[in-house]
């Protein structure tokens, strides 16, 4: 029931719509009286992000929006992982590619609060190249986003159970952050939704 969904998965308000849903523009919002529910995952990489932007904001004069001008990829888009993720990230000002394994789409900030998904033009290689953040959710023991790709500097994140990464050798990269699992963030997430429906359905309850 949406009075217990601390995932996020009923949360009408943030469905997006997928690129085969034949529309160009697409919102990504929570009822108001709510409060922002969004999905643990999404919501886990999101807050790992944030920390390690409002650090570097911390020592520099902070842009409008916390991630203005940054390109990041996500190779991911499901609804609990890189949906929603891509969304909240160009929200902040991000320019994000969302790559599956079917096509690359590239979600760009418009305004405050929609963005316009087209059709991207690059390969995975480019988009990697470009960005500075990467984050990977490719459930493959395989898989491996190839270390000659990644930039100076760049932050990794990766959400699969085994890692997207060659981790010894990202390890050598200059300046590279890498963030092997968000596991333990993305239960705080659960715990702070937690805390949003009780507070938003049940806080009456209990008086």
């Amino acid at each position: 029931s949406p009075e217990k969904d601390v995932e996020g998965y009923r949360r009408k308000g943030l469905r997006m719509r997928k690129p085969e849903d034949g529309h160009d523009d697409a919102v990504f919002t929570a009822p108001e009286e709510l409060g922002p529910i969004y999905p643990c995952t999404a919501l886990a990489v999101f807050r790992i992000l944030e920390s390690f932007q409002l650090s570097l904001n911390a020592k520099t004069e902070s842009p409008q929006r916390l991630f203005e001008g940054k390109t990041m990829t996500i190779i991911n888009r499901s609804e609990v992982l890189g949906l929603p993720l891509a969304t909240m990230l160009s929200n902040q000002g991000a320019n994000v590619y969302s790559i599956d394994i079917n096509s690359i789409l590239q979600f760009m900030p418009v305004g405050e609060v929609r963005i316009r998904r087209e059709q991207a033009t690059k390969t995975m290689e480019e988009c990697v190249r470009q960005s500075s953040e990467v984050i990977t959710g490719v459930p493959s023991q395989s898989f491996r986003v190839p270390t000659e790709w990644i930039s100076e500097n760049a932050t990794l994140i990766n959400v699969a159970t085994e890692s997207n990464f060659e981790e010894e050798e990202v390890a050598e990269l200059p300046g590279v952050t890498y963030v092997p699992h968000v596991g333990r963030v993305t239960v705080a997430a659960l715990e702070h939704n937690l805390c949003l429906l009780h507070q938003n359905y049940h806080s009456d309850k209990s008086k």
